[in-house]
């Protein structure tokens, strides 16, 4: 995406200088200090030292993003209903830089993703005004979300005009012909949320310049969850194109994705302007036969059986999907083909970021429920499968003096201590303070009591620098299943074998770990 330019201002608040020094951003993100008086920007942040530094200098000091910096024990009630984020780092945390620097990293993600959705949206925008097509969303009422400028200069209505308005409406006919007429795109809108797939229309409709021919796409949009919110469309008037030729060079060279039409001998007729720019040297081969460039481009997949291959596109590996279709003549016969090339990437991008999504836990970016147990059915034929069912103890007497936001910065320690003690080994977050270790390597029960233990004393001792923290401990249960021939594991037995263990060690006195005997 675009480089996001973060303005950072700091009010007395000096040792930020030197986190931010050394501070590594994300990627297309530079940080920037700015003057005391923020300057406005939409993208400016100032950090303040107290509450009360940001009391007696917010209204100064013009940022979009604030964020206040409090020991945790003097938090200013009004200071909650404000914008600003509260940063709880107690002033004797042994790690108060990383405290915040985790938190300077949250609120840049922040505004990383508040400032790509802008400039998407822009894109998005100028994209579509830049058409000559008209281009417009709806919703599942048939209400107008978006249109583009084209399409207001034919209804003639601004955009504003045009939000959340129905067809009637806006192309100005009454409601009672619009829902009885024959040339309006009432029912081709049911045709497209039920077929769930883009389809194609040609479309009259009764406009204040009278009638019009429109040859339309119209495509259902569907949330990362399936869910249909509404429908696309894009128009071209074509009331007034004579030559068929015309028509379909205009066509071919406003779509987003790359296409080529060959006739019966394999000449390639037309390339789009989409195609080269993945493929420059397409251009040589219009108006002879280009099976070579063909065999080059798509032969490995072809012979594969499948319809994606790999190419570089500016220096970077992209996914391109082709389908081919017959062209035929008004008799039925084949005069060519046309393939279409439709870059993949992005789609393979979100599905495998949904992917991850769903089986993170989001807090502590462990592995969930759904992960452990499609972790588990891969391991069910493993030799010997071990776990340690762990909690924190005395985790609801911080939350309830520190509140939460101290607690989930606790969670997130006691997932990187996990991580450190059990590094090759599969970690989820069960829920609340509960975690768990599955170990399939092989190791016997003193090595495994030993990596226990070495988990409780590293957790103490990265907590017993704070009084408020000190309290905590952490207890732990062991189960193990060395598995007999011909069986699988049960993973269920294990499960409430180690957590059986967990209660003898709570029951014991805390901060201990029970290997679970039957």
């Amino acid at each position: 995406m675009y480089n996001c330019t973060i303005k950072i201002t700091t009010c007395e608040c000096e040792e930020f200088s030197e986190i931010l020094s050394s501070f590594n951003p994300p990627e297309d993100c530079t940080l920037e200090p700015a003057p005391a008086h923020g300057g406005g920007s939409p993208d400016s942040l100032c950090i303040y030292g107290s509450p009360s530094v940001y009391f007696s200098k917010r209204d100064n000091i013009k940022t979009t993003y604030c964020a206040v910096i409090t020991d945790g024990n003097s938090v200013p009630p009004e200071l909650f209903s404000d914008d600003a984020e509260i940063w709880v780092v107690p002033a004797d945390c042994l790690s108060r830089r990383e405290l915040l620097e985790k938190q300077l990293l949250s609120l840049i993600h922040k505004i990383k993703t508040a400032f790509d959705y802008r400039i998407m949206k822009i894109c998005l925008d100028t994209a579509a005004d830049s058409s000559p097509d008209l281009i417009w969303y709806k919703d599942l009422r048939g209400a107008h979300l978006m249109v583009n400028d084209a399409f207001c200069a034919v209804v003639n209505k601004t955009k504003e005009q045009t939000y959340k308005k129905g067809h009637y409406y806006i192309w100005d006919i009454p409601k009672e012909e619009y829902e009885q007429g024959d040339y309006v795109c009432l029912e081709s809108e049911d045709v497209v949320i039920k077929a769930g797939k883009t389809c194609d229309f040609d479309e009259k409709v009764k406009t204040c310049k009278g009638m019009r021919q429109f040859r339309t796409s119209k495509s259902p949009l569907y949330d990362v969850d399936g869910r249909l919110f509404g429908t696309c469309g894009v128009a071209r008037d074509v009331t007034d194109l004579q030559k068929v030729d015309s028509e379909l060079r205009v066509i071919l060279e406003s779509v987003p994705f790359g296409i080529t039409v060959e006739d019966n001998d394999g000449t390639l007729i037309s390339a789009n302007a989409e195609l080269k720019k993945y493929f420059p040297d397409i251009a040589a081969y219009e108006g002879r036969d280009f099976s070579e460039w063909k065999e080059m481009a798509t032969g490995e997949a072809r012979k594969a059986g499948v319809n994606e291959f790999s190419v570089r596109y500016n220096g970077l590996p992209r996914i391109l999907r082709f389908s081919t279709e017959l062209i035929q003549d008004i008799f039925g016969e084949t005069i060519g083909v046309v393939t279409i090339y439709q870059d993949m990437t992005a789609e393979r991008i979100f599905r495998k970021q949904a992917i991850e999504h769903a089986n993170t836990d989001f807090l502590t970016g462990l592995n969930n429920r759904r992960s452990l147990f499609t972790y588990l059915d891969k391991q069910k034929n493993s030799p010997q499968m071990s776990m340690i069912t762990v909690d924190l103890d005395n985790f609801k007497k911080v939350n309830d003096t520190c509140g939460h936001k101290m607690g989930d910065t606790v969670l997130v320690q006691t997932s990187g201590i996990l991580k450190t003690c059990f590094e090759n080994d599969f970690i989820a977050r069960l829920g609340g303070d509960e975690f768990l270790v599955v170990i399939t390597r092989k190791v016997t029960a003193e090595e495994l009591s030993a990596e226990t233990q070495k988990l409780i004393d590293t957790f103490i001792g990265a907590f017993a620098g704070n009084s408020a923290l000190s309290v905590m401990t952490l207890s732990a249960g062991i189960s193990t299943e060395l598995l007999p021939e011909g069986s699988t594991h049960n993973f269920e037995s294990l499960m409430y074998s180690s957590d059986c263990a967990l209660y003898e060690s709570k029951k014991a006195g805390k901060s201990r770990f029970t290997v679970y005997k039957e």
